[in-house]
């Protein structure tokens, strides 16, 4: 297990979830992409940005991730393999503002959510089971399928989701799941958050997959957000800890810790208020 970036919390990182650490394996056979537009700063509502999301579905598991995130690590495996091909072309970490990895059905009604603070892999593990879903009799058609309406709340917020039984796949975005079909639209009732299908495609060929929990270090969803945030209070501080170091003009590392404290304090809108 590596070192957390953070010595003086790792102790409270480590948390025993109830969770199976068995690997398993599964194919992803279908691949649903969403597009998020959402409301970064809730006092400012010229603040919103727009991103792509893919949920890869299988028989037993499926996995909720930015394209961008998705992409920069198959760059970076890709990278780890042949050095040389790509010596001089990897562009870093990955442009996103949704830095992790949903897993749902790693175990008996469980998913993982998983995110890498530095050179550490984190993961806590929920239970599926979080949404007292309404399903309402009101009907439309998306996208040349007849879906309905149902209603939520979820962590601080209410939720409108309109799902389609003519896709029989008990998923969604981000940790949403449980309705009798695939989650076609779902958005809280400010519209801060708004996830909506922009693609749903058969692979051609299933891509193998395995979740291995020996790969991250348990933790809590508590523990993850405080661990996260003392990184965002000192990046560099948390770089040099791992021996990442950087050189800076004088007065730039001052500039750039400036502005990084003003795009947090911009930042104060997130999914999960509770």
């Amino acid at each position: 297990m590596k070192n957390y970036v953070l010595t003086s919390i790792f102790i409270i990182l480590i948390s025993h979830t109830g969770f199976s650490q068995k690997s398993l394996t599964d194919e992803f056979k279908y691949k649903a992409t969403y597009q998020i537009t959402w409301q970064i700063d809730s006092t400012n509502a010229e603040s919103v940005q727009t991103e792509v999301m893919d949920l890869y579905l299988g028989d037993k598991v499926s996995r909720f991730s930015s394209r961008e995130r998705l992409a920069g690590d198959s760059l970076l495996q890709a990278r780890k393999k042949n050095p040389k091909e790509f010596s001089g072309k990897f562009k870093g970490a990955p442009q996103t503002e949704f830095d992790y990895y949903i897993y749902k059905g790693v175990g008996d009604g469980k998913l993982a959510f998983t995110q890498k603070i530095v050179k550490d892999n984190l993961m806590y593990i929920q239970d599926m089971d979080q949404f007292e879903w309404e399903i309402l009799p009101e009907t439309k058609e998306f996208a040349g399928y007849q879906v309905q309406k149902a209603t939520t709340n979820f962590a601080g917020r209410n939720y409108i989701a309109w799902f389609t039984p003519e896709i029989p796949i008990s998923d969604g975005p981000y940790k949403f799941n449980g309705l009798p079909g695939l989650i076609v639209e779902v958005s809280d009732d400010q519209d801060h958050y708004f996830f909506r299908l922009t693609d749903f495609k058969i692979l051609k060929e299933p891509v193998p997959f395995e979740f291995d929990p020996e790969e991250y270090i348990a933790t809590s969803r508590e523990k993850l957000l405080y661990a996260l945030a003392e990184y965002d209070r000192d990046p560099f501080a948390a770089l040099g800890k791992v021996g990442i170091t950087m050189k800076f003009k004088p007065g730039q590392k001052e500039k750039m810790m400036k502005e990084h404290k003003e795009t947090l304090q911009k930042r104060n809108n997130p999914i999960e208020l509770e």
